[in-house]
């Protein structure tokens, strides 16, 4: 029974999500992280899956290639180290620290990750539509991709229309709406790194154990 330090991570954030009426089922395993993963695996190892989501990525190379360059930034971006910056810029550092991170991650999600979940010609929307029974965990990843507050935050981040707000509990990152201006989320500092958490953990494993192993195979 896995255990790893991803499980354990996942796991205490997905309780601080759960806390926000997100992911309440996929909190309550011990090992979210190793779920999703095994989950993958399975599905690559059945034919007619593997298959359609091959003829998938073949017709939307799109897809994985916006992956693997979000992933590239944001290895570059947890380089950074703002706690090496002096005060007073220690303060922006550190909130730049965050939101290079967040970015490429939100800004996939909300395009080809996203439709790869949600767009009616994805196998992934399909096989969740018809056996998500089977498939509980990605249908848990799902779900919070499709939450209302990650979409408000997403976007936020996404558009840059945010801004963080310093109290005496801690950070706040503000989500505000470009149209009316007015604040469309709030969110605690820990709540946002949850949320971004739970993206760049779906996109990390789907890419190691989907989208890399078949196009690896076309390329052979």
């Amino acid at each position: 029974m896995p255990n790893t330090k991803q499980d354990k991570l996942l796991h205490e954030l997905l309780k601080v999500l759960a806390r926000r009426g997100i992911a309440k089922k996929w909190s309550i395993s011990p090992r979210p992280h190793s779920d999703l993963l095994e989950e993958c695996q399975k599905l690559l190892n059945d034919p007619a899956y593997k298959a359609s989501f091959l003829a998938y990525l073949e017709a939307n190379p799109i897809v994985r290639e916006t992956v693997e360059t979000t992933l590239a930034a944001f290895s570059m971006s947890t380089m950074t180290k703002w706690q090496d910056v002096p005060m007073p810029a220690q303060i922006l550092a550190r909130r730049g620290w965050h939101i290079n991170r967040w970015l490429p991650t939100f800004l996939l999600v909300k395009g080809p990750l996203g439709y790869f979940f949600t767009k009616p010609a994805s196998p992934l929307n399909a096989l969740l539509k018809q056996e998500h029974s089977k498939y509980r965990t990605l249908a848990y990843a799902r779900d919070v991709l499709n939450h209302d507050l990650f979409r408000r935050v997403r976007n936020g981040v996404a558009h840059w229309s945010f801004f963080w707000k310093e109290t005496a509990e801690g950070s706040l990152l503000m989500i505000i709406n470009e149209e009316s201006g007015a604040v469309d989320a709030e969110v605690a500092l820990l709540e946002a790194e949850a949320l971004h958490l739970v993206a760049f953990t779906t996109v990390e494993i789907l890419d190691r154990n989907i989208f890399s192993p078949l196009v690896a195979g076309l390329q052979d």
